[in-house]
């Protein structure tokens, strides 16, 4: 789909942009159960800003505009009006966690022999699109853990993974610049970092960790500079 060309001068939506008309694109989704973008254009009746039965359509960056019963993309015009390929108007909120843990290594170099401490993140790698990334994804009505970090995790112990992440640090909640944002529809994603200081926590996650699934590749890594 190609997306109507936006100035960086006329993103904002303050901003007069006289004959604006970008394309429409709601795309085919099998995960959205009975949400249908199409209908909602129609019925309009939503309770944007609010939570409206398990949806949640607040936004981590404010109250957002509502016009002809849509959402408004808060960072402006994108050239492509519509859900676009994610999964319902407003706000698609997402989780990410950054696992962390600190490796004693062998520090390089001939002459140097001591130890030292190298921070190492958790990533994972999807056959869908091979490139690495921290594990998450987009939160359905009413779920806690996204349905993409369960499937990398044993289900008995989800509930003490939720615990890791009630005792984690917020490092970043807001609006995600992504190329599958629209006008109406847009990602948010909260990243939650929980340092695994204590060596029970960590080994608890690795023996919990599951890679039976083909599509996924699990790996720590070390966070270039």
């Amino acid at each position: 789909m190609t997306r109507y060309p936006v100035p960086d001068e006329l993103v904002p939506w303050e901003v007069e942009f006289p004959g604006y008309n970008p394309p429409l694109y709601n795309a085919e989704r099998s995960d959205r159960g009975t949400y249908d973008p199409n209908t909602e254009m129609e019925q309009k009746s939503r309770k944007y800003n609010f939570t409206d039965g398990l949806y949640d359509f607040r936004s981590w960056c404010g109250t957002y505009t509502v016009k002809d019963g849509l959402p408004l993309n808060p960072m402006g015009r994108t050239g492509l009006r519509g859900v676009g390929s994610l999964r319902w108007f407003g706000p698609n909120h997402s989780l990410h966690p950054v696992l962390t843990r600190c490796s004693t290594g062998s520090a390089s170099g001939p002459k140097q022999k001591a130890s030292k401490n190298m921070l190492e993140v958790l990533v994972v790698r999807r056959r869908e699109n091979e490139l690495w990334s921290l594990p998450g994804g987009t939160l359905d009505p009413g779920q806690q853990i996204p349905i993409k970090l369960q499937a990398l995790l044993q289900r008995t112990y989800l509930s003490e993974f939720l615990a890791l992440l009630g005792s984690g640090t917020e490092v970043f909640r807001g609006y995600l610049d992504d190329p599958r944002n629209t006008d109406n529809a847009w990602i948010e994603t909260l990243a939650v970092n929980v340092h695994l200081d204590k060596k029970e926590n960590l080994d608890n996650l690795i023996q919990n960790l599951k890679e039976s699934d083909d599509d996924i590749t699990l790996r720590v890594a070390t966070p270039g500079p």
